[in-house]
């Protein structure tokens, strides 16, 4: 039976379990980096050590694919013990050692991303059966909300932990954290899933299935690319801001506030959401917030001032708020439950690939041209997005029934899963 209120024990339970293990991959983003850093040096190895876990990401849609064959909690709970354990493995050889070889420290993000394609697209599609329909959008906005509020706390106290302590003793924090998850999720009720009657398609087949009904949707073939601008935006403005707050005089703590601030913002607009519910519409919302941080990312291009920097922060991570919550909400109730993992694998596939991408191509040119004139680039190009985005969705102004299209014979799945 499916949940007639919002704050029922398996959303509670899937609540408190999302924003522990943000806070927990908060504190091992910060400790990893510090780990590596302090081992070789080296921001080129930092870099190595991000694209070891980023790659497995272009086998997301085939891990989508996947996930919506089997029983949500398989893919959930087996990614959270293994990333676990390898978090555990690298932060316990670190404590014994002193230090780790770089291949194990590579090999462990390599596995931790396998796992995270697996999970991410599992748990996007787990978010619709554990609340009622008309509680969706304000489900997604908490889960929004407290997972940036974790992260924020996460950050604050990465940064502490590791100063007071060490960087193996955060990744281990974040290790256990995985296993608090997994513990938690065993007690989560997710509803039996539809299964298709007759032999299985392979899965290359499940994926393409995936792609054609994506494409019967002009706003559903957008979304990843709007992900993909996205974070080609980002990834410049990622690089040049610490040296921009250095140039500045603000230095790390100028920067580190402005993270901080931009976490705030992101956690006031998942209150917004949470609050407003369907009074906002998921359109026009992401709409707005593509508006918002294109004019965000103009302000900061045209006066390029700590205070004026650190107040934009906060706008701007309102705007990815208000852009990201409300497209996640959008996908899911468009979407056919038993296509959600395939669905969200390709945007995460596709928007992953933003910020490689921008990066190999503008590396040259960062430190060539003024830095806040990149500000001036991502406004333009979140500008162009935005745009996109407006025509596209008037032109859908009635979504197509996707449900319909994917109707196939079934054999129902009544066992909880």
């Amino acid at each position: 039976m499916p949940p007639q209120t919002l704050w029922n024990r398996s959303f509670i339970l899937w609540l408190v379990a999302s924003g522990q293990s943000q806070l927990g991959s908060a504190l091992a983003s910060i400790a990893l980096s510090f780990l590596v850093l302090h081992q070789t040096g080296s921001a080129g190895q930092m870099a190595l050590t991000l694209a070891c876990a980023l790659a497995p990401n272009l086998l997301m849609p085939f891990a989508g694919a996947l996930v919506d064959r089997v029983n949500l909690k398989l893919p959930l709970i087996g990614a959270d013990v293994a990333r676990g354990v390898l978090q555990l493995v690298v932060g316990g050889l670190a404590l014994a050692w002193g230090e780790v070889p770089l291949w194990v420290v590579n090999g462990a993000a390599l596995l931790t991303g396998f796992a995270g394609i697996f999970a991410n697209p599992a748990s996007s599609a787990a978010v619709p059966s554990l609340v009622p329909p008309a509680e969706l959008a304000r489900a997604n906005g908490l889960l929004g909300g407290v997972g940036q509020g974790a992260w924020l706390i996460g950050t604050l106290a990465g940064g502490w932990i590791v100063s007071v302590f060490s960087p193996p003793v955060a990744i281990v924090v974040d290790g256990l954290s995985f296993f608090v998850m997994a513990a938690l999720l065993l007690a989560v009720r997710l509803p039996g899933r539809a299964q298709p009657s007759g032999p299985r398609p392979s899965v290359l087949a499940d994926v393409a299935s995936g792609l054609r009904l994506m494409r019967r949707s002009r706003v559903l073939t957008l979304v990843p690319f709007i992900g993909l601008v996205l974070n080609a935006t980002l990834a410049p403005v990622t690089v040049v801001t610490p040296k921009l707050m250095e140039t500045l005089g603000a230095g790390a703590k100028g920067y580190g506030l402005f993270l901080a601030l931009e976490s705030a913002g992101m956690l006031l607009s998942g209150a917004l959401i949470a609050v407003l519910g369907n009074r906002l519409p998921p359109r026009r919302a992401t709409a707005a917030g593509l508006a918002l941080t294109a004019l965000i990312y103009g302000v900061m291009w045209l006066r390029p001032t700590v205070p004026v920097l650190l107040v934009c922060s906060v706008i701007l991570g309102f705007g990815f708020g208000i852009l990201n919550t409300p497209l996640n909400t959008l996908m899911q109730r468009m979407v056919p439950a038993e296509y959600l993992g395939r669905v969200f694998s390709v945007l995460g596939t596709v928007s992953t690939l933003g910020m490689p991408l921008s990066l190999l191509l503008l590396s040259p040119l960062l430190d060539r041209v003024a830095l806040a004139l990149w500000f001036g680039v991502a406004s333009v190009l979140m500008l162009a997005g935005a745009f996109a985005w407006t025509l596209v969705a008037l032109s859908e102004r009635v979504a197509p029934d996707l449900h319909a299209a994917a109707a196939v014979p079934r054999e129902v799945t009544t066992a909880a899963d």
